[in-house]
C-alpha cells in the first residue's frame, strides 16, 4: 500500500505555492494543505487523494484516516462552489470531521454554504510566502449514516465482519448493496466507523486510478 508521509515544515510552505494571486488551481492549494497537515500524519495514518464517496459519484479531494475519518474539500481560486452543497451532503454521511480549504475570494460564500461544524482553512500570504490559516476548527459530525460508511468497504471486508458476527449465512451470493445494508444494521455507527478506518489502513492493494498529482505526491485511489 502506498502511504503518504510528509516531513515538510511550515517554514518551507512558501516553496509549494507562490503569491496569493497565484493560488488559482487545485494542485497549488492541495500542496499547501499537505504541508499544513504534515505534522499530523503519523506512521500509521493514511492520506488519500480523490477519495471515492457515494459509489464514486462524489470524490473528497483529500481524506485523512487516523483515529477518525476526516475529509477536505478544496476550492481554489478558479474553482466554483456550484457542487459544494452536494459535496457537503455526501461528506456528512461518512466523515467524522470535514473541512473546506479555500482562498480569501471564496471564503465568505463557502462559510455560508457549509454547516457550522465544518472547519474552514484559508490560504493567506505573509512575509514568508503562503500558508493556510484556520478560520474555524472542525467539530465532530453527529450525522454519520451507517449504510454509507459500509459502502466504503470492499466486498471481502464486509464478509469478514459479517462472518465474525455470525451473520454471513446465505449472504455470499447476494449483491454488495445487500451486504452493506446487513452490516449497517448489525453494528452501532461508531463501531462501524472504527472498522472502516481499520480496513482502509490495512489494505495492501489500493487500485491506482491515476498517477501522482504534480504537487501532491500521493496517488488517487478508489475502492473496488
Amino acid at each position: 500500500m502506498h502511504r503518504c508521509h510528509y516531513t515538510a515544515c511550515p517554514q518551507r510552505t512558501h516553496h509549494l505555492a507562490g503569491p496569493m494571486e497565484s493560488i488559482a488551481h487545485d494542485h497549488q492549494l492541495r500542496a499547501l494543505l499537505k504541508s499544513h497537515l504534515s505534522t499530523r500524519v503519523g506512521d500509521d495514518d493514511l492520506l488519500v487523494d480523490e477519495f471515492s464517496l457515494a459509489y464514486g459519484t462524489v470524490r473528497a479531494d483529500l481524506a485523512l484516516v487516523n483515529g477518525h475519518l476526516e475529509g477536505f474539500e478544496i476550492k481554489a481560486g478558479k474553482d466554483t462552489l456550484e457542487r459544494l452543497l452536494n459535496q457537503v451532503e455526501s461528506y456528512g454521511k461518512v466523515f467524522e470531521y470535514s473541512w473546506v480549504v479555500t482562498t480569501e475570494g471564496h471564503l465568505r460564500a463557502a462559510r455560508a454554504l457549509v454547516p457550522k461544524h465544518w472547519g474552514l482553512l484559508v490560504a493567506v500570504a505573509d512575509f514568508d510566502g503562503s500558508r493556510l490559516r484556520q478560520v474555524r476548527k472542525a467539530q465532530r459530525n453527529r450525522g454519520l449514516e451507517a449504510e454509507h460508511l459500509a459502502r466504503l468497504l470492499w466486498r471481502d471486508e464486509v464478509m469478514v465482519k459479517l462472518e465474525e458476527l455470525g451473520l454471513s449465512t446465505g449472504l455470499r451470493s447476494k449483491p454488495k448493496v445487500a451486504l452493506f445494508a446487513e452490516l449497517a444494521k448489525a453494528l452501532p455507527v461508531q463501531d462501524l466507523a472504527a472498522y472502516v478506518r481499520g480496513c482502509l489502513k490495512a489494505r495492501k492493494d489500493w487500485r491506482v486510478d491515476a498517477g501522482p498529482h504534480g504537487y501532491g505526491g500521493s496517488l488517487r485511489r478508489a475502492a473496488r
